[in-house]
């Protein structure tokens, strides 16, 4: 695979250089500076590319963009009067927003065919850069274009085009370098999506699909999926009687059984001791805060439409669609020197957000959902020893629920191109002033003077990335950067991992945020006796109880580690005449701490062990005259060797695997 650096020069095309090494047939994008970057593009500046293939990460992004701008293709030739939103590659497929009649799987075959034909014809996908008056006349008859290239493409600005054929759409790219390159895909589902911008609300079609480099991973990908259906986590907690979703009464909202609640309370005693050993505090804030505090902490201007919105007394309230706000309300109460920080404070913290009814799906997305929060509160220049810190609690937590499976970390950065999407500080250059705000720096005046004569200072930015950057190669972690990323507060670091599926799960975070302890006026009196802002980090391992039992669950297929599951031991006699033995049995587990189904019941003993085996128990012990006699259990693991021990000796195996969380069992 092409994936060593070449050299390029200012104003030179990748193409010309990839010509030259004879390597342009098989790449089909570049990496320059962390940019994903057209092969018809010119390098801005001296510098090192690294050729991007199909068969790579960023390669099969760029391949499921392009597949959405084919599938975009075909539609418009069938439905002349579509008009096209957006089109994103997504973690394993693509997807595109259009504004046209509804459809549903049947019509896939139609559309399909149509992208087979427009692939047939190898059309050269071309980039064209216009100015924004051009670009708005060009798409002067598709509001959602228009209110995106008001959105992304400053006054005198300019942005690019991608047109196959007579098909063209508004796109930054990268894509494939014609459309000969999309060869194996597939249309998935659809659904309805509401657009919500520029005075303009209306329900568009959403069709998914995916795209790979060739039809046999094609093919392996679909039948992962049907595997995964077998082990939707919906399905198997009904099976495990882990929780319940009461469409009618809490839609949206998961109730937890006993048996899920044994799972999600294992998960939060396993944090709280990591928490504890990492210096941690744990609190406890309200779910219930009046909306003047969301309106101070700028979630109210961006969640207000997701929120739990009520008045009570002439007052307006909110419930919490996050914790953060609460954690600082608890920080504040204090003045800290730079000798008291960092201060660390934790929080499994219940949040709601209204998602629309048909987003709504099992505990991947439900409309509350508890985090294993926690923000840290410190000093710049102690953020790379914290993030480290941080890093470490999330590969010891994903070693211990998933054993060694792949874990993948993303930096998002500023684009210091356009800074004024950003929470950037700016210099007056007239008084001196130094301010923070967010907005284009031509609207901008310095609050002292009056002034527009400003500079954009990114030190910060800067400076906080670098220690993000430098914490992750200090770890030795893989890791991409991904300019323009970072929310608008602040960089942050996603955590990634690949289940026993192959499927990619975005859990944990680390966000730093400049924004919200300066919109509550926190500060800490440094060194020199002076006032200095804190800057504030968001963290969540888990990132929530809800995801991480779903992924576990589908993970192990409901055969979670032993000291994790609901039951960790089934006893069962073989007759109802060794009912008091396996009572005994039970009574002796129990006193060490186990969890265990006992089953005498009347049933005949296969029956009672095909029942027992929805519960997934790891060990299933059954017990007869021999082992009453013996003063032992015949005890069958998930392996299902049998072995027959005496109780002494199981106690013994359980405890230690249990104590020492173990993902195998010790009993093979």
């Amino acid at each position: 695979m092409p994936d060593k650096s070449l050299s390029i020069k200012k104003g030179q095309k990748f193409s010309e250089v990839l010509s030259q090494s004879n390597r342009e047939r098989e790449v089909i994008a570049v990496s320059f500076q962390n940019r994903l970057m057209d092969l018809q593009q010119e390098a801005p500046s001296n510098g090192e590319f690294t050729p991007v293939t199909l068969d790579s990460e960023e390669g099969l992004r760029v391949l499921r963009h392009s597949t959405a701008h084919l599938l975009a293709h075909a539609v418009t030739e069938l439905i002349p009067t579509a008009l096209l939103n957006a089109g994103p590659a997504t973690d394993d497929g693509f997807f595109y927003d259009i504004d046209m009649p509804v459809i549903s799987s049947e019509d896939f075959p139609k559309i399909e065919k149509r992208m087979r034909e427009i692939s047939e014809r190898n059309l050269p996908i071309t980039r064209h850069v216009f100015p924004k008056k051009v670009l708005q006349e060009k798409f002067s008859r598709n509001p959602y274009k228009l209110q995106k290239i008001e959105d992304f493409v400053p006054e005198g600005g300019s942005s690019s085009v991608y047109s196959q054929g007579n098909f063209e759409d508004f796109c930054t790219g990268p894509h494939v370098p014609s459309t000969g390159y999309i060869r194996h895909f597939r249309l998935t589902s659809v659904a309805s999506a509401l657009y919500r911008a520029g005075g303009i609300q209306k329900q568009l079609v959403r069709i998914y699909g995916t795209a790979f480099p060739d039809e046999a991973s094609l093919k392996r990908y679909f039948q992962m999926k049907e595997e995964a259906q077998k082990r939707d986590h919906r399905k198997i907690g009904s099976e495990m009687d882990l929780y319940v979703f009461d469409s009618e009464n809490a839609p949206g909202f998961p109730l937890y059984a006993p048996n899920g609640t044994v799972i999600r309370e294992e998960l939060i005693n396993y944090m709280r001791r990591l928490n504890s050993e990492n210096g941690w505090t744990e609190v406890s804030t309200p779910h219930v805060f009046r909306d003047s505090m969301w309106k101070q902490s700028g979630h109210y201007a961006k969640y207000k439409e997701d929120m739990y919105l009520f008045n009570l007394d002439e007052d307006g309230y909110a419930i919490k669609p996050m914790n953060c706000p609460g954690h600082i309300l608890i920080f504040r109460r204090n003045m800290y020197s730079y000798r008291d920080l960092p201060s660390k404070l934790s929080e499994f913290g219940t949040v709601y957000r209204y998602e629309k009814s048909g987003e709504v799906g099992g505990l991947t997305r439900p409309r509350c959902f508890t985090i294993d929060d926690g923000h840290a509160f410190l000093a710049l220049g102690q953020v790379e020893s914290e993030i480290i810190s941080i890093l470490r609690m999330i590969r010891e937590t994903f070693t211990t629920l998933f054993g060694n499976l792949e874990i993948s970390y993303e930096l998002s950065l500023i684009d210091e191109s356009h800074p004024e999407k950003f929470l950037v500080t700016y210099s007056c250059n007239t008084c001196g002033e130094r301010f923070d705000l967010r907005g284009a720096v031509e609207e901008l005046r310095c609050p002292k003077c009056g002034s527009g004569d400003l500079s954009v200072n990114l030190d910060r930015w800067i400076e906080a990335s670098e220690a993000l950057r430098s914490a992750l190669r200090k770890l030795d972690l893989p890791f991409r950067e991904t300019p323009g990323d970072a929310a608008f507060y602040g960089p942050k670091i996603s955590v990634y991992l690949k289940d026993a599926m192959g499927r990619k799960w975005q859990l944990s975070t680390i966000q730093l945020d400049f924004f919200m302890p300066s919109n509550f006026g926190l500060t800490y009196v440094d060194s020199n006796g002076g006032k200095s802002p804190v800057i504030m980090i968001h963290r969540a391992v888990f990132g929530s109880l809800e995801r991480i039992m779903a992924i576990l669950i589908e993970n192990y297929n409901g055969k979670l580690p032993t000291w994790l599951s609901p039951y960790q031991v089934a006893v069962v006699p073989v007759s109802e005449h060794f009912a008091s033995y396996a009572q005994k049995i039970t009574d002796q587990l129990r006193e060490i701490g186990m969890r265990v189904l006992l089953d005498s019941s009347a049933e005949t003993l296969n029956k009672r062990l095909r029942l027992i085996r929805r519960f997934r128990p790891p060990y299933v012990c059954v017990v007869g005259e021999r082992e009453e006699k013996n003063g032992t259990v015949t005890v069958r693991p998930r392996s299902e060797k049998v072995s027959e021990i005496t109780v002494p000796e199981f106690r013994k195996i359980l405890l230690e695997e249990i104590g020492k969380r173990y993902i195998d069992q010790l009993m093979k």
